[in-house]
């Protein structure tokens, strides 16, 4: 069965092709493959491509870069109506005539779509799932089809080493016009870089994994000249589709996975491996990770060393919390000027760093009225600003009231703790366990809370969106998550709580402090990434038992051995792939940000906190890049300059963690107690004006795109501009050879500018009456002869 094509696709595309499609379709053997190519030519393989046919098994090319899942039966259990074998069908029931009309109807909306992307010029390759209920389609494009499509659409491919390793649009190569002797010739197809091994390589070999799938799914989904213009945001949305993914390749997880230890420290190298794989997002996710952990090895074992001054003297606030509340200040300010700056290092290196803000699309969740675009002419929804406004008051109201509710239960927890001193063993440490449960549980609920109120607002772009939804989880996230700080810190020492007087624990509010954030520290080190890692495996159970129809004790023994039942069913990988998660970058920074706050605000309190931050960031690295590559899809990649509105997110963190640390030190501590409230005051305005300073003269001494950066920058625009128009530059000009050259005529010399008039030549013109009058008289005379010579 496998061999019946072959025949029909030799002639087209050669024998090694069809050897080729021996080894993916399930035949690795090299000999049994020239067989087949063999077969399906008729002749012998020559010796000269038996080295050829070798390094193909070694490194097939990957023929489909992107890959749909349509639902083609409501059911798995259902009779397919296009199966004519019954052998196939046993065991199924005939499916009730709304399914059958459903699955009429969902056929011919894939079939009209699959037409769509044949006539744009892509390759697919269809094929049912194991269960027969849905339908994978591969996507991939011909070299010549993905050129002509990077041309169009001026997309920017790297250049060789030579030309600096800048980008530049792709441009076909022009041969000039016979008119002009072809001097307009213009042949820049050797300047763009390669990405293979190989001494002959392919046509297409121009173009990165990235590049390919950021092309196709631009004909994919784009409205331009030969693409197919299908809205998958909206298919997705609407339930029919099912997914939409770039295809894993095998060879690059596996050299991937190999090198755990790259993940941690991320040099350039390896950087560019995960940016050449996953997208600039991703890659620039990993990068600040590596950052992070690296920027908090100093502060983290300053930290460490001071909490054993602190347990010697029994109480953080003694002398030793003075210095270290400036240095925390100081490195929560610098930390993202410092990586902006190493961020632009790399945005260069990717082609990022001049990257300008296109259109964006509708999002498919955006809805209104139809009009049409007047920059794109095309219809979308319109939604105008006096409804949104009013969707932002009602957030705003919701917030308010989430906000208050959540400062009330936490309030109520902390009454309880008070009133039950001395009935409850262990009160001390129930309580704040409590707590931290309570304030992940309410984290979670408000997530939600956050999410349904933007999705009310309906912004039009995803960025849109996302911006508000990270505003609207920051506000409540700092409020839940760091009130019963802040409370025991400013507030809670000799105050009272709902007529109840509260004082801290054993009458110090620095100890008190240090206690619940080390819970906080601790149940997000350990629940919380138990939490990450066992959830996967729950959605397994819970899908194996109640969906799949599992017993317990198969499904369990499965999901505790790591190993799940789809790949014990004969799946394909792609098949596999689109059961995955999706990947979720908000999820990712949203926990680092929260963790930087526990790390940064009350660092004076607990100095070992910035340690445990430490030893939580390269678990979160280690978690996060086994997720990346086994637990969810490979998401499709995004062009990105930067990681806001993240880096602006720590930027505000490190603000008020510079200005809680001075108040918690000034305010609270017994370093200044035999201060007055004025001077107390004026101490506190004097180095929040030196925090704000030290930001001003780090934009100044430390911009953001570092002074090399921009060299380079400059350098590489005059490189690409030299390149694309095909520019020679002389690097000695010969003067003497101009004057020994005799071919042309000489030079004339004139004595003046025979084109300059001189200013007497140009008189203006006077008004005289009596000569104008004569010469209109005479006129008159004229005129009247020749009447009467014709009347005459």
């Amino acid at each position: 069965s496998r061999l019946r094509p072959w025949p029909q696709l030799a002639p087209r595309e050669g024998w090694c092709a069809c050897a080729r499609q021996g080894w993916v379709l399930g035949e690795p053997d090299l000999v049994a493959a020239m067989e087949y190519a063999k077969l399906a030519m008729g002749q012998d393989v020559k010796d000269h491509l038996k080295q050829e046919l070798h390094q193909e098994m070694e490194h097939p090319r990957r023929f489909y870069e992107m890959c749909m899942v349509f639902k083609c039966k409501p059911h798995k259990g259902i009779k397919d109506p296009e199966v004519a074998d019954q052998g196939e069908s046993a065991g199924l029931r005939e499916g009730t005539q709304d399914e059958l009309q459903q699955i009429q109807m969902w056929r011919q909306r894939r079939e009209a779509i699959l037409k769509s992307l044949q006539n744009c010029g892509l390759q697919i390759f269809c094929y049912y799932s194991r269960d027969r209920d849905e339908v994978l389609v591969k996507i991939g494009a011909s070299p010549s089809k993905l050129r002509d499509t990077a041309a169009r659409m001026k997309y920017k491919l790297q250049l060789k080493n030579q030309y600096l390793n800048a980008y530049a649009e792709y441009r076909h190569d022009f041969p000039g016009r016979p008119e002009r002797n072809y001097k307009d010739r213009r042949i820049i197809s050797h300047i763009y870089k390669t990405h293979t091994e190989d001494d002959f390589p392919d046509s297409d070999s121009i173009f990165k994994s990235l590049d390919k799938i950021s092309i196709i799914h631009r004909i994919v989904t784009s409205k331009d000249k030969d693409c197919a213009g299908i809205n998958i945001g909206k298919l997705l949305h609407d339930g029919e589709l099912l997914a939409y993914f770039p295809l894993h390749d095998a060879n690059t997880i596996a050299e991937l996975k190999m090198n755990k230890l790259q993940w941690f420290l991320m040099p350039e190298e390896f950087a560019n491996k995960i940016h050449n794989y996953f997208g600039d997002r991703i890659g620039f996710y990993f990068l600040f990770m590596a950052f992070y952990w690296k920027w908090l090895v100093p502060i983290g074992l300053i930290g460490l060393g001071l909490q054993c001054i602190d347990l010697l003297v029994q109480t953080p606030d003694n002398i030793t919390a003075i210095p270290f509340c400036i240095l925390m200040s100081i490195w929560a300010t610098c930390l993202p000027f410092f990586w902006r700056r190493q961020e632009a290092k790399y945005a260069i290196g990717w082609g990022t760093l001049d990257l300008i803000d296109n259109l964006e699309p509708c999002r498919p969740e955006h809805h209104g009225d139809p009009r049409i675009n007047p920059v794109t002419a095309q219809v979308e929804p319109y939604f105008p600003f006096e409804k949104r406004a009013w969707f932002y008051l009602q957030s705003t109201a919701a917030m308010l009231v989430a906000g208050l509710s959540t400062v009330f239960i936490i309030s109520l927890l902390i009454l309880a703790r008070h009133n039950m001193r001395g009935i409850v063993a262990w009160e001390l440490w129930l309580f704040q366990f409590g707590m931290v449960a309570t304030v992940e549980l309410l984290n979670s609920l408000l997530t939600k809370l956050a999410r349904w109120l933007t999705n009310r607002e309906n912004h039009r772009t995803q960025s849109e969106h996302e911006t508000h939804m990270l505003a609207k989880v920051m506000i409540f996230k700092f409020i839940n998550s760091y009130f019963v700080l802040y409370y025991t810190a400013f507030f809670k020492n000799h105050s009272y709580l709902f007529a109840e007087p509260m004082e801290c624990w054993q009458d110090d509010c620095f100890e008190d402090l240090s206690w619940q954030l080390a819970m906080f520290v601790f149940f997000r080190m350990t629940f919380s990434n138990m939490f990450s890692v066992l959830q996967p495996k729950v959605a397994l159970w819970w899908r194996s038992l109640f969906v799949e129809r599992r017993t317990v004790g198969s499904t369990l023994h499965l999901a505790l051995s790591g190993r799940t039942p789809l790949e014990l069913a004969d799946m394909s990988a792609a098949e596999q792939q689109s059961k995955k998660d999706i990947y979720d970058e908000f999820q990712n920074f949203d926990e680092i940000l929260l963790s930087h706050g526990f790390a940064t605000f009350f660092a004076v309190s607990s100095p070992w906190v910035c340690f445990a931050t430490l030893a939580a960031s390269l678990v979160h690295i280690f978690l996060d890049m086994r997720t990346l590559m086994d637990g969810q899809q490979r998401p499709v990649p995004v062009r990105a300059r930067t990681n806001e509105p993240w880096n602006t997110a720590f930027d505000v963190f490190g603000v008020m963690a510079a200005s809680t640390n001075i108040i918690l030190l000034i305010f609270t501590s017994d370093q200044y107690d035999s201060w007055t409230f004025t001077e107390k005051l004026v101490l506190f305005i004097y180095l929040e004006h030196m925090v704000l300073a030290s930001r001003l003269l780090l934009k100044v001494v430390f911009p953001a795109t570092p002074r090399n950066v921009e060299l380079l920058q400059l350098k590489q625009e005059y490189m690409v501009h030299r390149c694309l128009e095909n520019i020679k530059v002389e690097q000695n000009n010969d003067f003497g050879g101009m004057f020994r050259d005799r071919h042309v005529d000489q030079v004339e010399v004139f004595e003046h500018d025979i084109f300059e008039r001189d200013e007497q030549d140009d008189v203006e013109p006077t008004l005289q009456l009596w000569e104008s009058g004569q010469i209109m008289l005479r006129g008159l005379q004229a005129e009247a002869a020749r009447f009467l010579m014709r009347s005459s």
